[in-house]
């Protein structure tokens, strides 16, 4: 016996296809409207703080047996840091830092060991700037573009 196809269910099934396509397609509009953070690399860029402004970039620099490290940093002109700065030997003459931020007076902080310090500011001047020991035996560059 050979039956006929159910119109009802054909329907049914037809519906159930066009409304998820619908909600797809609803959905692709919500997103639309966001604004998604995200940079050239397809990463995630620095959240924004409710008033507007960027929150600083925050960039791990650890005082280990070799030095500074990393001893290479780059970051944007005028767009706020924070640069923590843990030391994590007592091997060294680093037992503090002295940053160079482009401004006419330089940030200097002690580093007690095991214990991050953060420094935020601003480069307000493009090209290589120093963070260095207060011996000046260690050194790093800060290159800011």
């Amino acid at each position: 016996m050979h039956r006929k196809p159910n119109g009802r269910l054909f329907v049914a099934v037809a519906a159930l296809i066009v409304g998820g396509a619908f909600a797809t397609a609803r959905a692709a509009d919500d997103m639309a409207g966001m604004k998604m953070d995200k940079d050239s690399k397809g990463t995630k860029a620095p959240a924004t703080k409710p008033s507007g402004k960027m929150a600083p970039e925050k960039m791990e620099i650890a005082v280990t047996d070799k030095g500074f490290e990393p001893d290479k940093l780059t970051v944007k002109k005028g767009e706020p840091v924070e640069l923590v700065f843990t030391r994590k030997t007592d091997q060294t003459c680093i037992k503090d830092v002295v940053l160079d931020t482009g401004a006419s007076k330089k940030v200097k902080k002690a580093l007690p060991l095991n214990k991050p310090v953060a420094i935020k500011t601003k480069f307000t001047k493009a090209g290589d700037l120093k963070y260095v020991c207060g011996m000046n035996m260690f050194s790093g560059t800060v290159t800011v573009q």
